[in-house]
């Protein structure tokens, strides 16, 4: 895009549309802002738009743009979620970010929704958003971010989504990383109460993740032990069964130390005729 500088007019009126109403605006709000009509301001702004000034994300909502750096929103990326769809909140990695426990650079931003939305790339970050039921749409609360209300997952809440909309074992470790290495900053109780609302294969998970990182697991084992069916980590070839949660985990998670653990191995003809073997019995220590 070839660059071109803002005429007096329309830094005066992109100004004035900052003092008056911030970085993100309405289609409305701007044309409030042109003391010509209508059709001249509809014009005007789209060549705002063309020129990387302003940044739509959604129809008639514009972002408007660092002076400084043209195409560059003004906003944090963040920012953006709530504008796109009301009904969401950012969770997974993103909310980990937002509370200092997860450093790693995120070229996509991903919320929990209550109504479908495609996904959509705004300054070449991709924003994503995963349905969900209403029995799940808890544990976040309003952030302001750049004089933007942003609802965020809590800590707890970020890592029952890992599991329960992302249940692979990239997530399951993920999840057990940050229980070890932020134990001081997870509130175990708001967990394990926010648990209780979740699927019961993601509470099995999480009793078994908890496990192997030495944290309290009973309140949650005490809540679910009647239920007789078993659960999935993940469908390898190769799978472990714990016995305590009724759950098939991926032998990778067998680097850690877990305190009483039955493991069944699928033997070489399963995919055809089903059958598993008992490799070991590791007794409680």
């Amino acid at each position: 895009m070839k660059r071109i500088s803002l005429t007096n007019t329309d830094i005066e009126i992109l100004e004035q549309a900052i003092i008056h109403f911030g970085s993100v605006v309405t289609f409305q709000q701007l044309i409030s802002l042109f003391e010509e009509d209508v059709e001249y301001a509809r014009i005007r702004i789209s060549k705002l738009v063309n020129q990387g000034w302003l940044t739509r994300i959604k129809n008639g909502v514009y972002v408007i743009s660092e002076f400084s750096s043209r195409g560059s929103l003004s906003i944090s990326h963040l920012a953006i979620v709530n504008h796109l769809v009301e009904d969401s909140y950012i969770s997974f990695e993103n909310a980990l970010q937002h509370h200092g426990l997860f450093d790693q650079y995120l070229s996509s931003v991903s919320a929990i929704s209550l109504v479908q939305k495609t996904s959509r790339t705004i300054d070449e970050i991709s924003y994503h958003f995963i349905r969900t039921k209403s029995d799940y749409f808890y544990g976040w609360k309003i952030h302001e971010i750049d004089h933007q209300n942003v609802k965020i997952a809590t800590v707890e809440k970020a890592l029952i989504d890992l599991i329960q909309f992302h249940r692979t074992s990239y997530s399951a470790d993920l999840v057990l990383e940050k229980l070890e290495e932020y134990k001081g900053e997870v509130d175990f109780e708001k967990l394990i109460a926010f648990l209780l609302h979740a699927n019961l294969t993601t509470q099995r998970i999480f009793g078994f993740l908890m496990d192997l990182a030495h944290i309290n697991s009973q309140p949650l084992f005490n809540s679910i032990r009647n239920s007789q069916s078993i659960s999935y980590l993940s469908r390898s070839e190769t799978n472990i069964y714990n016995h305590k949660w009724k759950l098939y985990y991926d032998e990778y998670f067998n680097q850690y130390t877990l305190p009483s653990v039955i493991s069944i191995t699928r033997s070489a003809t399963s995919s055809t005729n089903g059958l598993w073997e008992v490799t070991s019995i590791v007794n409680p220590s």
